[in-house]
């Protein structure tokens, strides 16, 4: 059975601009062109087509990430097209989920900017927006002063494999490498919230052990499916793939999680319950950037981000790919006091090559392996990437968790080795009390979390010191 992959192949592809003039009353000519070259269902179309070709472009599908007003060239008349975030609302949590704050119409800034196409979403807090255009369009933007670049939205993949029963529990709470058959705790995660987002969760009725597992504690707060509004429907946020209760259950589920008191909320970013052709775990860059949107300017302080995703090209593929618009969702979530902990990648490549495991403003968690416990070692899996932007390494092979249905199953993969550092994470901010609270940055509470760490992480085959990474292991011990 397959453990699959939300560890995101996403490539940086710039396309410079062309200058724009404004109008203020597009003809219907030119409502009539943008219909022509852009169908309803281009997209869906299209997404299929490029799964089916092997790219993991999406046509007609950009992000177009304006400059600071002050970068434009001096003297320059021109005024910025995105509304800045009405601080105002900042973490009050009034705006809807996927929503930006200022209310602005993305119809108007459409006809503002002239777009041959349609505004999908509007990122007021990384100066960017979400466009529905052809490529003939994004080059027309090529010497706009205002821009910064543009970039193309990719897919997702989920990442990992189904194996032999797990250990992960029973070593992350020892100090030193070695099994005692018991998962020992003082605090759970309560009053802490993590956002998963993943391939969803199934809490319906009909799904009574996952909703048991949970009790309560877990939301569906968005679904890339429906995230235009309307009636809820019923299979909304419903994990379709596992990989999603796998990740949620290794955080803070009752009988496999690390913070079994911690409150979950759930944001589904992927695709494949609509769509028949996506069955192979693509999500979009566009539904990873949306809800990183929203958490960074609502939630408050201390909010844990689990993101087990990133750019990753194929196993030992490992030339540099990083992606403008996902690091700069990652260093807003960061810079607004979001705790943001992302897999560092299972391709054995370096975390310095790809967005955003190359970023300081994310928490990277590498796999360990348990083949050397019985040596008194924490081994890295050869699979999991190397780099000295790892902040951590935890059990990432044969983890405990649950399936889609709630029946005991195990995993591997660093996107469940993030999950136990997101537990951690959750239970170490619960005994600290109001620090993680009043944190300006992540990076707070990483360095306070990276000092409880020990350094004994070993290679593959036990020798010392670890190539490429600092070994360092942290244990859960709150």
């Amino acid at each position: 059975m397959t453990y699959l992959k939300l560890f995101a192949f996403v490539s940086a592809f710039l396309i410079s601009f062309a200058s724009f003039s404004i109008h203020a009353n597009q003809p219907d000519a030119l409502a009539q062109e943008i219909e022509q070259a852009i169908q309803p269902d281009a997209l869906t179309q299209e997404t299929e087509d490029a799964i089916r070709s092997g790219s993991l472009f999406i046509e007609n599908s950009w992000f177009i990430t304006f400059k600071d007003a002050s970068e434009f060239t001096p003297g320059s008349t021109a005024l910025p097209l995105i509304d800045p975030p009405d601080e105002s609302k900042r973490g009050l949590k009034s705006v809807p989920f996927g929503e930006h704050s200022t209310g602005q119409s993305k119809e108007a800034l459409a006809e503002a900017m002239a777009l041959n196409g349609q505004v999908l979403a509007i990122l007021d807090t990384i100066n960017a927006v979400h466009v529905k255009m052809s490529a003939a369009e994004a080059e027309k933007w090529r010497q706009d002063e205002r821009v910064e670049s543009v970039e193309q939205d990719m897919l997702l993949t989920l990442f990992g494999t189904q194996t032999n029963p797990g250990w992960a529990l029973d070593r992350i709470d020892e100090l030193t490498p070695k099994l005692d058959n018991t998962y020992t705790y003082t605090n759970n995660g309560a009053g802490r919230t993590v956002y998963v987002l993943d391939s969803g969760l199934d809490l319906r009725p009909s799904n009574p052990k996952v909703v048991t597992e949970f009790g309560g504690r877990a939301q569906i707060v968005w679904d890339a499916n429906y995230n235009s509004g309307g009636p809820i429907p019923p299979d909304w946020g419903v994990d379709c793939l596992g990989h999603g209760t796998n990740v949620a259950s290794v955080i803070g589920g009752k009988t496999k999680g690390i913070a079994r008191g911690v409150s979950l909320k759930i944001a589904k970013v992927t695709r494949s319950c609509t769509d028949f052709f996506l069955d192979n775990d693509n999500a979009r860059l566009s539904d990873i950037a949306i809800p990183l949107n929203w958490i960074a300017f609502n939630e408050s302080a201390g909010t844990i981000v689990n993101l087990s995703n990133g750019i990753q090209l194929g196993e030992g593929m490992c030339g540099e790919q990083k992606n403008g618009i996902l690091d700069n969702a990652v260093k807003n979530a960061h810079n607004r006091g979001k705790i943001v902990i992302v897999a560092a990648g299972n391709d054995g490549c370096n975390t310095a090559n790809f967005s955003p495991t190359y970023l300081s403003q994310a928490f990277v968690v590498g796999g360990t392996m348990s083949d050397r416990i019985a040596q008194g070692q924490d081994a890295k899996h050869h699979l999991s990437r190397t780099g000295w932007n790892i902040s951590t390494f935890a059990p990432g092979v044969n983890v405990s968790t649950l399936d889609k249905s709630g029946n005991p199953t195990t995993g591997s993969g660093t996107s469940l080795s993030t999950a136990i550092l997101s537990g951690i994470f959750a239970i170490s901010c619960q005994s600290a009390g109001s620090f993680c609270n009043n944190i300006t940055t992540g990076s707070q509470a990483y360095n306070a979390l990276k000092a409880h760490g020990i350094y004994r992480v070993t290679n593959e085959n036990g020798s010392t010191p670890l190539i490429g990474a600092t070994p360092r292991f942290i244990p859960q011990k709150w």
